[in-house]
């Protein structure tokens, strides 16, 4: 928005950067629930993937995750005036969450110490309490930790985020 100077538009209007970005970030969540319903749909009906956990939870889980990641977004986002400058960062920190995360490579591959440091990463927390919730039948009470991680990640990167944000 900002490079096709919608931005510009909006900041004539009343709006604050708050309500803005709370709008965004409320269709983000909207599209979530309609995702994770088809992406579990799909696993169970193509793949035979059982859900032994409670879907509530596995939602909620999957909210917490969009809200964390779309504060990272911002936060990344909020000051850039080039795509591939957002690209660029966005690779940065993603390409390391994807390695050690657990996503791709078992994190017990990694050091001792490095996985320490792997388990505060909000990606790491996201995928163990989901496979914790839909595959092992983990209560959402006892992903308290993983959704601590989530949730400093997320407030953290949307406040720091909120503060750097210009409208133009």
């Amino acid at each position: 928005m900002r490079i096709k100077k919608l931005l510009r538009r909006l900041l004539a209007t009343p709006m604050r950067p708050a309500d803005f970005l709370l709008a965004q970030m409320s269709t983000r969540l909207l599209s979530t629930v309609v995702e994770v319903a088809f992406l579990f749909g799909f696993g169970s009906l193509v793949f035979g993937v059982p859900m032994r956990g409670s879907f509530a939870s596995v939602l909620a889980l999957s909210l917490a995750g969009s809200l964390c990641f779309a504060g990272v977004g911002l936060f990344i986002a909020c000051r850039a005036r080039k795509i591939e400058t957002v690209t660029g960062l966005m690779n940065l920190l993603i390409l390391p969450m994807w390695v050690g995360s657990g996503v791709f490579f078992s994190i017990e591959r990694f050091p001792a110490a490095v996985q320490r440091v792997l388990q505060l990463l909000p990606l790491t927390a996201l995928v163990d309490a989901l496979r914790a919730v839909a595959l092992e039948g983990a209560t959402l009470a006892a992903q308290g930790q993983r959704l601590l991680v989530l949730a400093v990640w997320g407030v953290l990167s949307f406040v720091v985020g909120l503060r750097l944000f210009r409208w133009s």
